[in-house]
């Protein structure tokens, strides 16, 4: 008996270690989890800069987290458009600012498309109606500071994602999406898109997420491409004559 004991401690011990092996690995290569603050932020973007050229100038820029990092077919994807993917992993809106210098302000897009959420709620402290506070009040700043730096630019922002494996943060998803909306209603440079019942319609729609159901399965990239995505960028060029963003 005791040797059965002590064999199941061992490989619950293993098990363990290996765990947490891989939230180290992942937090290190996609920015995502309790070891996410091991990312190289500056090297992952170093090479989003180094990937596309500078005289890419005027094109879509893609600007957000791991669903937009992950989606290594977005160019293939959105192949009628002149698309450049700018996501990082483990991004918030802090984040996109400091690095905007890097990978935003130099290409001078004349689309920008965003995605952020999650990432912000879980890096920030206090309860539900504070962190709901931080996240609008930094969402504000980085808007005026974008349409400051790059005032020709029209903004896609979609809203954020309900996902089963961050299923706590669906109550502030919701509230920050309905902000997002009325401050996009406001302006002139600002469009909203809501693609909350994407992923949820009565229950999550957990067949288009990966295992970690937090990050989109292919199939559901290729969803918001077409019911969400395009039809914007659509309405987008169309009003202000951005015929320069089709190739």
């Amino acid at each position: 008996m005791n040797k059965l004991i002590k064999k199941t401690a061992l490989i619950a011990a293993a098990l363990a270690v290996s765990a947490a092996a891989g939230l180290i690995v992942t937090g290190k290569r996609i920015g995502w989890g309790p070891f996410a603050s091991l990312y190289d932020w500056d090297g992952e973007t170093d090479l989003i800069r180094d990937r596309y050229d500078l005289s890419r100038q005027r094109e879509i820029i893609f600007y957000g987290a791991s669903n937009f990092r992950l989606w290594k077919e977005m160019e293939e994807d959105l192949k009628d458009y002149k698309v450049q993917n700018h996501g990082f992993g483990g991004s918030t809106d802090k984040l996109l600012i400091r690095y905007a210098d890097k990978l935003l302000y130099p290409y001078d897009p004349a689309i920008i498309v965003f995605q952020t959420g999650s990432n912000d709620y879980v890096s920030l402290k206090g309860d539900e109606n504070e962190v709901y506070e931080q996240c609008i009040a930094v969402k504000k700043e980085m808007f005026t500071q974008f349409h400051e730096r790059l005032p020709e630019a029209k903004m896609i922002v979609l809203s954020g994602i309900l996902m089963p494996g961050r299923d706590d943060y669906t109550p502030i998803v919701r509230r920050v999406n309905a902000f997002l909306r009325e401050f996009c209603e406001e302006s002139d440079y600002l469009y909203y898109v809501d693609s909350e019942e994407m992923t949820f319609i009565d229950d999550y729609i957990k067949e288009y997420f990966i295992k970690d159901g937090i990050h989109l399965a292919h199939e559901a990239r290729l969803l918001w491409r077409d019911q969400y995505i395009r039809p914007m960028l659509e309405k987008v060029i169309e009003a202000y004559g951005l015929q320069e963003v089709r190739k």
